[in-house]
């Protein structure tokens, strides 16, 4: 089903009340907030808009937040993202547990987005436009990599979901088990979807 975006100026906020997938359960509880513009972002809600556009497969929303987080906000550590279980529902709750690893693996995919800049000598606080100089002293900091928060390792160290589940590709096809562009992460959790676009420059 075809998704048509809202208008540019609130791309930073939800779009998901546009969206009536048949995915619906996986972000219920994990819209982000819809205060005002002039209230200050939070880390959280820019990781559960990263969660939104995954799960709706917007891959260029997907991007555009990933680049936000990383770039317009160096001060957010990955790391420190808060454990959603608290907001996850009840833990007998199935679709709250495909919630929780789905949040989790995310995690491991900023995490490996963001490394690979800081790899190329791109800290997160790098300027837009590097010139001359400006590149040899990048290049000569200490490369500080992104770590995984503490609640995401923990549950990626437990067993998978009970139950497989499985996301349908761009063309609403869904992937055999053993596709190559099944996400080797997500189906370690049981989770079986194609792995998401998370690099860029």
């Amino acid at each position: 089903m075809a998704i048509e975006p809202l208008p540019p100026p609130t791309w930073r906020h939800s779009r998901i009340q546009s969206y009536r997938g048949p995915f619906g359960f996986i972000y219920k509880l994990f819209r982000p907030t819809k205060s005002p513009q002039f209230l200050p972002d939070t880390a959280a809600a820019s990781f559960y808009r990263i969660y939104e556009f995954f799960v709706i497969n917007d891959t260029i929303s997907l991007r555009n937040e990933l680049e936000y987080f990383c770039c317009r906000h160096p001060e957010w550590a990955v790391s420190d993202l808060p454990d959603p279980i608290a907001g996850s529902g009840p833990k007998s709750d199935f679709h709250a547990r495909v919630r929780y690893a789905v949040l989790a693996v995310l995690t491991t995919e900023m995490c490996d987005a963001f490394n690979y800049r800081i790899d190329l000598g791109l800290p997160r606080d790098a300027p837009p436009i590097i010139q001359g100089e400006e590149w040899d002293e990048l290049k000569a900091r200490p490369k500080v990599h992104e770590q995984p928060p503490e609640w995401a390792k923990r549950r990626l160290e437990q067993p998978p979901l009970a139950r497989k589940v499985v996301f349908r590709d761009p063309q609403g096809q869904v992937l055999e088990d053993d596709s190559k562009y099944v996400s080797k992460k997500f189906k370690k959790m049981n989770i079986i979807v194609e792995g998401p676009h998370i690099y860029f420059i």
